[in-house]
């Protein structure tokens, strides 16, 4: 089943907002075995995005659109939709009512004049629910075409493709030979060396189902028909995906869409065990990646950022002839980092980061890039000294992506023990 993403809105070919929509949808669409044939982003215009729509269509069995759904002049994908449908805007009084009680909830006397157009749809149109925002998503179908229009805000795009779009694609389209796929998440290998490592074994055919979608420090390998394939059987990929699983067994974390903080929250919450974090160079990255899962407060105690020496002595009780003889990015500062947060926030777990960042800082022995992480857990203090290449915001990235995979791995070895 071939997809194409439309992206709406002028401030995307500006470069004023990075398109991370059309990411998450074909993420989100390969991973459940959909094909996405073609990503196209336009400007705001009536006839900008009708005809945009007329081409998307020579392309793919549906179109998933997101943005130019609020209440401003420029706002005019359902107006374009319409004249591409031949279909009229209609009001949709369920969505006015829900809107009504939305506004008044929030202390308006009723909808805004500008918000009214929201609750207005193409005529036959399937209003999706946004629990996020205002904007709901459209469903439109006429005869064998499709079109899945969403809000452009990523929070509320992302609930919607999650909760509504996602389980009905896979719905409907299941009766007519929804496409197989499976999904294998790995941490610690790049994709060149998944690729040499689970070819050889393979033959062609078996070959062509692999896709690599690298993101962020993690790779994730989709097996699943793509381009112009024929579908692939669901013994066929139940077969490639097993052998992934099993060649690439010490990086794989998940085989469902699950964050590895997901796992990691999962195990911790599950072992009533708490985790804690001290940072420097890393500026609390690393707790912000922790706090973006729902629920962290059930086992996440805390963290500091203790960037000066001073603030490493203060708080976490770092002691000062560490700080002389070692230098603050040392094995010796960062476990005495680890050991702090692990006592001042009474975790069974901690880890602790320190290192150079750069541009500037570094030095023969410790040149640019070079970082300890330290992890403390119930068995103990281990420490692992780090050469990150880069960029000052790669070395961050790269340093918070490791200390995830630490922690990951010590925790799988003793859910395994």
């Amino acid at each position: 089943m071939d997809v194409v993403i439309l992206t709406i809105g002028s401030e995307i070919l500006k470069g004023r907002t990075v398109n991370t929509n059309a990411a998450y949808i074909a993420g989100k669409l390969y991973a459940a075995g959909f094909n996405v044939v073609q990503e196209r982003a336009v400007a705001d215009g009536e006839d900008l995005i009708t005809r945009a729509l007329g081409e998307c269509y020579g392309a793919a069995d549906f179109v998933i659109a997101t943005g130019g759904l609020g209440p401003t002049r420029d706002d005019v994908t359902k107006a374009a939709s319409c004249v591409f449908f031949g279909r009229k805007l209609v009001c949709d009084k369920d969505y006015h009512d829900h809107l009504e009680r939305l506004f008044r909830r929030m202390g308006y006397d009723g909808v805004p004049e500008r918000s009214r157009g929201q609750a207005e749809a193409p005529e036959g149109a399937e209003v999706l629910p946004n629990s996020q925002g205002t904007a709901p998503g459209l469903w439109l179908a006429d005869g064998g075409r499709t079109l899945i229009l969403l809000p452009g805000v990523p929070r509320e795009m992302q609930h919607l493709i999650d909760e509504q779009v996602l389980p009905r694609l896979i719905e409907r389209y299941t009766t007519t030979g929804a496409p197989h796929s499976a999904l294998v998440r790995t941490v610690g290998i790049g994709e060149s060396i998944i690729a040499q490592r689970i070819e050889d074994e393979l033959d062609e055919r078996e070959r062509e189902l692999l896709n690599y979608y690298p993101h962020g420090g993690f790779v994730d390998v989709v097996v699943a028909s793509s381009g112009e394939m024929a579908p692939a059987s669901g013994d066929a990929v139940k077969k490639v995906a097993a052998h992934v699983r099993r060649v690439l067994d010490k990086h794989v974390y998940a085989v469902e869409e699950k964050d590895i903080w997901e796992v990691i929250a999962q195990y911790l919450f599950s072992h009533g065990q708490r985790l804690a974090v001290a940072e420097s160079c890393t500026g609390g990255l690393l707790a912000e990646m922790i706090t973006s899962v729902p629920g962290a407060s059930n086992w996440f105690s805390g963290g500091a950022v203790t960037y000066s020496n001073a603030s490493k002595r203060d708080i976490l009780g770092v002691p000062g002839s560490l700080l002389e003889n070692h230098g603050a990015v040392s094995e010796q500062v960062a476990s005495a980092m680890a050991a702090g947060a692990k006592e001042k926030f009474i975790a069974q777990w901690s880890l602790a980061i320190t290192g150079i960042a750069g541009p500037g800082g570094g030095s023969e022995e410790k040149p640019v890039g070079t970082v300890y992480i330290v992890l403390a857990g119930p068995e103990g203090i281990s420490c692992e000294r780090y050469s990150f290449n880069g960029n000052r915001s790669q070395v961050r990235h790269r340093s918070a992506i490791k200390a995830t995979e630490l922690l990951w791995r010590a925790l799988h070895r003793s859910a395994a023990g």
